[in-house]
């Protein structure tokens, strides 16, 4: 119960269990939909609102998400390869494990949202916020991150950024 009971590919209709109906398109508002599995592979979601949905183990490759507020949701095990997430609202999002290679994350708040274990190889968090985000088991090599806010993101069992600097973080104790 609660998965995905019907797509209709015209417009894009997603109906949840039990009766919240959805359509897929720019702006669209969607919060605490459950879409877990789905496919979106390319979509524009610009702007949409999906707070608190969850999106675990979706495949949202190229989607447009840039704008969106995804705040509180769940993209655990998420493949968002090459998605665009520019200025999008990810605050306290689950991220953990998601597929970000080659993600647009210019400008996104990603406040205190857990990024652990995620795959970020040649993503872009230009001048994102990550203050206190979780980014434990992360490699940000190939990374950008210039201008970024780091204050505050957990980089380990023992280590918090303290000031980020040239795109790098220079690590301190967790206190």
């Amino acid at each position: 119960m609660g998965y995905l009971a019907s797509i209709v590919m015209v417009g894009v209709l997603i109906t949840a269990w039990p009766a919240a109906a959805c359509t897929l398109k720019p702006h669209t508002v969607c919060p605490k939909a459950d879409m877990r599995g789905i496919d979106v592979d390319g979509l524009d979601l610009s702007g949409a609102d999906f707070r608190e949905a969850n999106f675990t183990v979706g495949d949202m490759t190229g989607v447009n998400l840039s704008g969106a507020n995804l705040e509180g949701a769940s993209l655990y095990d998420a493949t968002l390869k090459h998605a665009r997430l520019a200025e999008a609202k990810l605050g306290k999002a689950n991220l953990r494990g998601a597929h970000l290679e080659g993600a647009d994350l210019k400008g996104a708040d990603l406040r205190g949202a857990n990024l652990e274990m995620a795959e970020l190889d040649d993503a872009n968090f230009s001048n994102a916020d990550l203050r206190g985000a979780d980014l434990s088991l992360v490699n940000l090599q190939n990374v950008k991150l210039d201008g970024a806010r780091l204050d505050g993101a957990i980089r380990g069992p023992h280590e918090v950024c303290v000031t980020p600097s040239l795109g790098r973080c220079r690590m301190g104790d967790r206190q």
